[in-house]
């Protein structure tokens, strides 16, 4: 009876692990909240009121505020699989109204290649024993009495 136990335990266990786990990371646009917002009648403080702070803003322009978020699926110690990304760019004018609303997805963001060499630095490279060594005799003794 308990060999039958075990067995279904680890049976359970081996199904849950190949279970897949889904995981939302960054922003989730709200349906609502979309739908309370409209270019050219919203203002910056009716669209913080309906979609909360940005996730970012534009580097050199803060009238552009960016939502980012995506979903991925991982089945147990597989790479994540990307379902869905999801970036919503909003364009304020100078008067804070809200001019321009843009979304874009997985399929129109670009793959970037990063470069692997090495930054070369100027000095010396110490061995292990000058620096086990390298500090005898450099600290003073403490000021004061003892």
């Amino acid at each position: 009876m308990i060999r039958i136990a075990a067995m279904l335990v680890a049976l359970g266990l081996a199904v849950a692990g190949c279970t897949p786990a889904i995981d939302h990371r960054g922003y989730v646009v709200p349906k609502e909240g979309l739908e309370k917002i409209a270019a050219g009648t919203a203002t910056r403080a009716e669209v913080l009121q309906a979609l909360g702070p940005p996730s970012a803003t534009a580097a050199f322009d803060g009238n552009t505020w960016i939502y980012m978020g995506e979903t991925t699926q991982r089945e147990s110690f597989l790479e994540p699989e990307l379902i869905e990304r999801h970036v919503l760019i909003l364009r304020f004018d100078g008067e804070d109204l809200l001019s321009e609303v843009a979304t874009r997805d997985a399929k129109s963001g670009r793959e970037v290649t990063l470069v692997s060499r090495e930054t070369p630095t100027a000095g010396h490279s110490f061995t292990i024993l000058e620096q086990v060594f390298g500090n005898i005799g450099r600290f003073s003794q403490p000021a004061g009495p003892q």
